[in-house]
């Protein structure tokens, strides 16, 4: 039987009412309990299938929606008026100086048509993966599986919504997708959140938006959850919550939406920095105090797309006084754009600054390398595939999803990556710019080492996540295509060891060559959109070995992608 935690009328009611209160430059982002789900495994066993199975021409993602709108403002200031020249040593790697040296482990099919029970209901596939002591569980539009690390299937496929029946409301009704997840190694909990919204008659997205948000109430992933939403207003500046990304930090849940204001959801009004009271979810918010805090809705350091610092092992950040790091590319300053969100839940209020005293919204700026984002500068489509006109996305107007942040014995560091151009209107479109950001809490954070990973010729690197072990060793996945040479859209991964020469990666390997090309709908459009994110996680068990989950395709066609799922570690990490 199916209990209701709340009456649905009671939850509508609620729902529907989305009122952002400000105060002294924070915005408190309602953020409403909704008490204990059923067990995922039960709710698995019961559901109905809510989604029809998929046409040819299946449906566009909220994202790929608000493209049409516009595009995310990315910078909106002038370059500075100076920036710092680098050491000469920072250059671009044509070639791999080591052998790959780490060892794979399993690998196995992720959501996806090649996993028995999936449905897929659109595109891109949005690829995100936690992993905890025993068991991965991976989420992708619009359904998650449970797998035992040797590729077992141990629930789901289910839809994204499956945990909040019963609830009523959006989160209930509706399985919207851009899915994010995280395992929270500190508390040994697991954390599973998806937007929700409505559509008018035109399609069009319109409030109340908001974040569906489940946390877990043990170490078990497929047990019960303490549910949440949080509501985001429609008055512009406010609006629909895009693209949120979420960081594991000790003080708080830390997540970045791109935002587009008003209902029906318009033109791109800025970003939402927000921490959420990572105790109270915790505990099941028992005493319904627990609130979501963000900075105004703006541009900050010069455009939107923020990443969240995420904390990898269980060693503390150097610093929690300042908050978290939330990080960004700047085209115009050719820079990375740091600053720091600090909330106190007591007062009800956040500070966004640099972290050292400086005003709200002051940032610290890293000059990177001279750098043209993919596709010569555009950061649009432009990733050729053989077979087929259709050019894939890079999505080069941001950093890439996961910002990981390690502490090695008081040395912490953060390790990202994106999409650029190695040789302008050359025959490359795009290769995988990588960071390591060291001492990102003082005023001078040190670019310690960097390169464009771009070898072999001709051939398309782009959509990667990076990460680190306790070691410092860091390994890197990514799509990899070859119009030329007949290469389609593929999965790779390319290394180091913490002691090989700083800014060298060694030599990619493969972890799955895809067989079919990305074509062109019925309709006689391209489906240009690819991965919109993959994502590279840590073990916790060992903190050495590396997960990874990436999009590919087995045949050639539309709305027929595939992920896959796969392991490696370096030897001497135990």
């Amino acid at each position: 039987m199916r209990g209701k935690i709340l009456s649905a009328s009671i939850v509508a009611g609620f729902l529907s009412t989305v009122v952002f209160a400000q105060q002294n430059d924070t915005i408190v982002v309602p953020t409403t309990s909704l008490g204990v789900s059923q067990p995922l495994y039960q709710l698995a066993l019961e559901q109905t299938a809510t989604n029809a199975a998929l046409t040819s021409e299946g449906p566009y993602y909220a994202s790929e929606m608000l493209q049409k709108h516009g595009p995310v403002v990315n910078d909106v200031e002038s370059a500075p008026a100076s920036v710092t020249a680098l050491p000469s040593y920072v250059q671009q790697q044509n070639s791999a100086v080591r052998p790959f040296g780490a060892v794979a482990n399993n690998t196995f099919e992720g959501p996806g048509i090649g996993l028995s029970g999936f449905t897929l209901t659109g595109a891109p596939p949005d690829t995100t993966m936690a992993v905890g002591p025993n068991h991965i569980v991976a989420w992708v539009n619009s359904q998650y599986a449970i797998f035992a690390k040797n590729g077992t299937v141990l629930l789901g496929p289910v839809n994204g919504n499956t945990l909040f029946t019963g609830v009523g409301g959006v989160c209930e009704t509706t399985n919207r997708g851009d899915p994010i997840l995280q395992y929270d190694k500190l508390a040994d909990r697991w954390i599973l959140s998806q937007f929700a919204f409505a559509t008018n008659g035109s399609g069009q997205i319109t409030g109340p938006y908001f974040q569906c948000v489940a946390v877990s109430t043990t170490n078990n992933p497929t047990g019960t959850y303490f549910l949440y939403t949080i509501g985001f207003g429609t008055a512009t500046p406010n609006g629909f919550n895009d693209y949120g990304k979420l960081g594991i930090w000790p003080d708080a849940y830390y997540t970045t939406y791109n935002i587009f204001g008003g209902s029906p959801a318009g033109s791109n009004t800025g970003v939402a920095l927000c921490a959420s009271d990572r105790i109270k979810m915790l505990a099941g918010d028992n005493t319904a105090t627990a609130t979501t805090l963000c900075a105004p809705v703006g541009f900050y350091g010069g455009g939107g797309s923020f990443l969240p610092g995420d904390l990898d092992g269980t060693t503390l950040p150097t610093t929690v006084t300042q908050g978290n790091v939330m990080m960004r590319y700047s085209f115009g300053g050719v820079s990375l754009r740091i600053l720091k969100l600090k909330p106190n839940f007591v007062a009800g209020t956040v500070t966004i600054t640099d972290g050292l005293g400086g005003a709200a919204g002051s940032v610290i700026n890293l000059p990177t390398p001279g750098t043209v984002v993919a596709c010569n500068g555009a950061g649009g489509a432009c990733i050729p595939q053989p077979g087929t006109t259709t050019q894939l996305d890079t999505l080069a107007d941001r950093l890439m999803y996961r910002l990981a942040y390690r502490n090695r014995g008081g040395v912490d560091s953060l390790v990202v990556a994106q999409s650029v151009d190695p040789d302008g209107a050359g025959g490359v479109n795009s290769a995988v710019r990588w960071y390591e950001i060291r001492s990102p809490f003082s005023a001078t954070p040190n670019l310690f080492q960097n390169a464009t990973y771009n070898p072999g010729a001709s051939s398309d690197r782009w959509m990667a996540s990076v990460a680190m072990d306790k070691m410092g060793n860091m390994l890197m996945g990514y799509s990899v295509a070859n119009a030329v040479a007949g290469l389609k859209p593929s999965l790779r991964v390319a290394g180091r060891y913490r002691t090989d020469l700083r800014n060298q990666m060694q030599a990619e390997s493969t972890i799955i060559t895809g067989t079919g090309s990305q074509t062109i709908r019925t309709s006689g459009t391209a489906l240009n959109r690819w991965g919109d994110y993959t994502t590279m996680q840590v073990d916790p068990v060992d903190d050495c070995t590396f997960w990874y989950i990436g999009q590919y395709l087995a045949t050639d066609g539309v709305f027929n992608w595939r992920t896959r799922i796969a392991s490696y570690k370096f030897n001497g990490c135990n």
